[in-house]
Formats: C-alpha cells, structure tokens, sequence
C-alpha cells in the first residue's frame, strides 16, 4: 500500500528508472537522438501513471477517496508520483530542444507552461488540504483532463499516414475510455450528493 512512510523511497525508485531510461538511451540511440528518446519514453511513463489516476478515480470516486485515509494518501502520492516523473521529462525535453538548438518559448507554449505548473502545484495543494471539497473536485477533474489533452495530442503526434504507431492510437483509445469512466463517476457522485 501507498503511505507516507515510502515516499521517499517510491520516489527513489521513480529516480532509478528515469536513471535507467537515460542509460539505456546512450547506449542503444545515437548521442544527438539520446535526449530524445529519454524525454519520449519518459512521457510513456508519465502517461501511465496519469492513467493509473484517473482509472482510481473512476474507480472509486472522489467522494470515497474523500473518506478513506490510506485512498487519500495514495492518491496524492500517486499525484506527486506523475510531478516527480515529469519534471524530469521536461529536464529531458528541455535538453533535447537545447541540443538541438530550439528555443523553449514560454510564450508560444503558454498553455503547457501553464499546465506544468498545475502539475507541480496540485499536489502541493492535496497535502494541504484535509478535507477534498467540491471546488477542488472540479478542479483536480479539470486538471486531469487538460494533461490528458497534453498525453494524447502528443500519442496523435507520432501517428502518419506511413507509421501508424498503433501503441499510440491505442494509448488515445485507452486515455478517452478512461476520462468517460471519470465523468461517469463525477456524474453518480454528484448524484449520490444531492440525494443525501
């Protein structure tokens, strides 16, 4: 089970695979593709703990997430799990964008730059909120959706007309099945809600 304790040692270990993933990149890709294959199976990662989220708030629902300690606990490390994760995606996307000499604009990207922040705050918020309210609900709902968008624009990115990249019209299929199972878990939640 996800407690507080294993914190550090769950980020550890979040660490030692992205540590993995840039090893592996050096020794199998070629010095000026390194970066870019870290940053892309990185994402992979991050896309799965992303949808490893929203399948337990389908699952159990914000309410009982809510009322539950250890679910309350697991869910924010599995929140701080994907800020984690992806930080260090960005470190990789950042470093393959300045070996390649691209610009990184904040400007031209201000909704990613906007939703990255989100990523690093909103579990800064969960530790310090006790009580998960109905604002915050919306809130973490709409968060979770607008980095959904994010995983799956960049899944429809890698699909052409001659490389289909099934695994990544798959992880769109799977990542929209996901969000539906969200929605009708907000809509039983706030239907149980007004009943009570």
């Amino acid at each position: 089970m996800l407690t507080k304790n294993k914190i550090p040692l769950i980020i550890a270990g979040v660490i030692c695979l992205e540590i993995v993933i840039y090893l592996w990149a050096v020794w199998t890709t070629e010095s000026e593709f390194v970066f870019d294959k870290c940053a892309r199976n990185s994402g992979r990662f991050s896309s799965m703990i992303n949808l490893s989220i929203l399948l337990m708030i389908g699952y159990y629902g914000f309410k009982k997430i809510n009322l539950d300690r250890q679910k309350k606990d697991a869910f924010r490390i599995i929140l701080t799990l994907f800020a984690v994760n992806h930080l260090i995606h960005f470190f990789y996307v950042f470093q393959n964008f300045k070996h390649h000499s691209i610009t990184l604009s904040i400007a031209e990207n201000l909704h990613g730059f906007i939703t990255f922040l989100c990523i690093l705050l909103v579990p800064i918020i969960l530790w310090f909120s006790s009580n998960f309210n109905k604002l915050l609900y919306f809130c973490i709902t709409l968060h979770l959706f607008n980095v959904s968008y994010f995983i799956m624009k960049t899944f429809y990115s890698k699909v052409k007309p001659d490389a289909p990249a099934y695994h990544n019209q798959a992880g769109i299929v799977v990542t929209s099945v996901a969000l539906a199972y969200i929605l009708y878990r907000v809509f039983r939640d706030f239907k149980s809600t007004k009943h009570v």
